[in-house]
């Protein structure tokens, strides 16, 4: 042992210093109300005299429940989910669950280890933001949470697997209400920048606009990216360097249109002046550098609570079937 280094205080050693039995000295960490007032001043001085630390982790698996909710997305960076997982972590402890979050880099590696961490952890639920934008995506862990009895709410990127509850965007409207808005600002070139090709989210969102401007304007693109700013960026300015700018780029995500802004500006072009932008999801901090971008708005409070609502309904009452709960788009002008 290092010098100076003192032995980790353990509930014996707490009971043996405070003259108590052991069960009395759990008894004031679990139950104090049960414990005599004198009794358990002294017991509560010595364990903060001696460094103790109560071993929830030990006290979960007896009680075979953590009160606590695992939450895994795939990129914090984004604004989007950092946000969503702040509010989730509050409306947890409302509720009175702690929170256990991860990021999963968007790699299905690290998913799987995180999801392992979690089940190990002995967590109540999981809401869960999965890597893959495919809805037949099928990672094996489904299989143990089914096994295990525990819940899972996915968010954002929805899965057609019955025994998850979802908090999900309604995609399709997101088009919808963004094609409108551009037939209303009588665009007639418009270029849309979408997440890749094989994905839900993507796929809904583009069908939208689509939809609301067929054959009502002079010409629309689709160019399918990722929903990252650098790839974004990269197919933006591919498209600049071939062709005239259009009257509005369409963003389908706030990373893709902060791709599509830098590239306008490398390429000399004035957001909302020489080229206008639209983006599904807020721009973050965009007003701070003097633009306004119409913009559709998602109630973020809105699915934290509905998240984390379905979580601990289903952690509580295992006869609780999965429910789904779409959250519809905001226009902003």
């Amino acid at each position: 042992m290092a010098p100076g280094r003192k032995v980790k205080a353990t509930l014996a050693s707490v009971a043996a210093q405070s003259n108590v039995s052991k069960i009395t000295a759990s008894r004031a960490f679990s139950h104090p109300e049960k414990v005599h007032p004198d009794t358990l001043r002294r017991v509560l001085e010595t364990a903060q005299e001696m460094g103790y630390v109560v071993n929830t982790a030990a006290r979960n698996l007896r009680a075979r429940a953590s009160k606590t909710i695992g939450i895994v997305n795939p990129d914090m960076g984004n604004p989007f989910f950092g946000n969503l997982t702040k509010l989730m972590t509050l409306e947890a402890q409302k509720a009175g669950y702690d929170t256990l979050v991860f990021d999963s880099w968007e790699s299905q590696e690290q998913e799987n280890r995180i999801i392992d961490k979690l089940i190990g952890y002995g967590v109540d639920a999981i809401v869960l933001s999965v890597i893959s934008a495919d809805q037949n995506y099928r990672p094996a862990y489904f299989e143990r949470l089914a096994l295990l009895n525990i819940p899972i709410i996915l968010v954002d990127r929805e899965l057609d697997i019955a025994s998850c509850s979802g908090v999900y965007i309604d995609n399709l409207d997101c088009g919808l209400q963004a094609g409108r808005f551009l037939q209303e600002q009588q665009a007639q070139r418009v270029v849309v920048v979408s997440g890749p090709d094989d994905s839900n989210v993507a796929r809904e969102r583009v069908t939208g606009v689509t939809a609301a401007l067929q054959g009502k304007i002079a010409h629309l693109d689709i160019l399918y990216a990722d929903f990252y700013m650098d790839v974004a960026w990269q197919v933006t300015t591919y498209y600049l360097n071939h062709q005239p700018a259009p009257d509005y780029f369409v963003g389908c995500n706030n990373q893709i249109s902060q791709g599509i802004i830098k590239s306008c500006i490398d390429h000399r072009l004035r957001p909302m002046q020489d080229v206008s932008v639209f983006s599904i999801d807020e721009i973050p901090h965009a007003a701070v550098f003097g633009f306004n971008f119409p913009c559709i708005a998602h109630d973020l409070y809105e699915m934290a609570w509905q998240a984390i609502n379905l979580a601990v309904r289903r952690a509580s009452d295992s006869q609780i079937k999965p429910g789904k709960v779409i959250i519809r788009g905001k226009m902003m002008v």
